[in-house]
């Protein structure tokens, strides 16, 4: 039997950036989006979650052949999904365009916070032309949840105005901002109420239901020569590909994620010690990562990188595997286990030295697991958003499986 709702819950709206719930569950609730969804809909402080997804076409939901996408299960949390829809697939290029159509989208949101039952919720959007155009003032608060400097991904370049833009109408509306890193927040420059009068800094975790007891990994993996050398991720123009062709002199290299731009790999392609195996099944990449001789995070050194928080080398080091990463400052500090790669390093010279490391002990990987937590690190998230919770709730938000 469902609890009854106390009076200190709140009613949470929870906007979706650009992915919907089904990209979510393609990807086995991964992302950080993915992650504080669930946290929301398993928080004994939440009353009721909207989950609102992003704009999607008319057309392309009838292609699609209608929407069947259900909320995951919840620990008793009331959840609601509202799908907005439109006739145009993408977001409009120009600034006035831009803002009409998120003002739109927050009254078609306002209204349906309303049909829920939601009295004055706190607004969390990913995404900064909501967080920066739209009025909200049906909300109580309204927070922006920072997990990547959208002003330099290059897939939405031709959107990159109209994103500095929202940013100086964030700042301007003082805001409240959560960072997945310091660098993001401080290029954010938030003023905006809350702990550090600023903003704060939650950094991405892991689950430790896939790291307690990691998989093995695919049959393949095992007829390629040794040392395994894995990156579990989007293969795109992050990538030093310069770096990758190095290692994979001396040893397989093993890129596993979805390739967005075929023509970036191309000349990887091209290295029998290179596989590219393309998406695989959640079980499979984390099989993968615990299997590896040496994990890999050779990004190049670009504003979007700069800011990032990646989850991987959280996963790397959750499975216990050595960690070779590109010197960039969110990854500095994180574990002992990496191996910071500065200008002109040799990367086969550190990926020897990162080979005859002692192994971890299982019990110092297993506190790795539990200080990183994704419920762990959203006890912190939830303070900064609904306010400081009894301390018997913040032990039962870290606890949570």
């Amino acid at each position: 039997m469902k609890d009854a709702p106390t009076a200190d819950q709140r009613d949470v709206v929870l906007a979706l950036p650009i992915e919907t719930l089904q990209d979510m569950a393609i990807r086995a609730y991964m992302r950080p989006p993915d992650r504080l969804l669930l946290t929301l809909l398993r928080s004994p402080r939440v009353r009721r979650v909207v989950v609102a997804e992003p704009f999607r076409s008319h057309l392309g939901t009838v292609l699609r052949g209608g929407r069947s996408t259900v909320l995951p299960p919840s620990g008793g949390v009331e959840g609601h999904l509202v799908s907005p829809q439109r006739w145009r697939r993408k977001d409009p290029v120009t600034l006035p365009s831009l803002r009409a159509a998120y003002r739109r989208y927050d009254r078609r949101l306002g209204r349906a916070a309303a049909r829920a039952g939601c009295k004055r919720p706190v607004v969390i959007t990913m995404y900064p032309p909501l967080a920066g155009f739209a009025d909200m003032s049906w909300a109580g608060s309204v927070m922006y949840y920072a997990r990547d400097d959208w002003a330099t991904y290059p897939p939405l370049r031709r959107w990159h105005p109209a994103f500095r833009h929202a940013y100086e109408e964030i700042r301007r509306r003082r805001l409240p901002v959560i960072a997945v890193s310091r660098p993001l927040l401080e290029r954010l420059h938030p003023t905006g109420a809350g702990p550090t009068g600023a903003g704060l800094v939650v950094h991405n975790g892991v689950d430790p239901a896939e790291w307690l007891r990691p998989p093995s990994p695919p049959d393949w993996l095992r007829r390629l020569p040794r040392p395994w050398c894995v990156y579990a991720g989007t293969v795109d123009t992050r990538l030093d590909l310069d770096m990758i062709r190095r290692l994979a002199s001396a040893g397989t290299v093993i890129l596993a994620g979805p390739i967005p731009d075929e023509a970036s790999v191309r000349s990887l392609r091209l290295l029998r010690s290179v596989r590219l195996p393309g998406h695989l099944p959640r079980p499979a990449v984390t099989g993968l990562i615990a299997a590896a001789d040496v994990c890999l995070l050779t990004h190049r050194s670009t504003p979007l990188t700069e800011a990032m928080d990646p989850i991987k080398i959280y996963e790397y080091l959750a499975a216990g595997r050595p960690v070779l990463a590109t010197d960039l400052a969110p990854v500095r500090g994180i574990g002992r286990r990496v191996r910071l790669l500065r200008p002109g390093d040799d990367p086969v010279a550190a990926m020897n030295e990162v080979l005859i490391w002692p192994a971890v002990t299982e019990a110092d990987r297993l506190d790795f697991v539990a200080d990183n937590s994704w419920s762990a690190r959203h006890v912190a998230f939830l303070d900064f958003v609904l306010g400081p919770a009894a301390p018997a709730e913040s032990r039962l938000l870290a606890v949570q499986p």
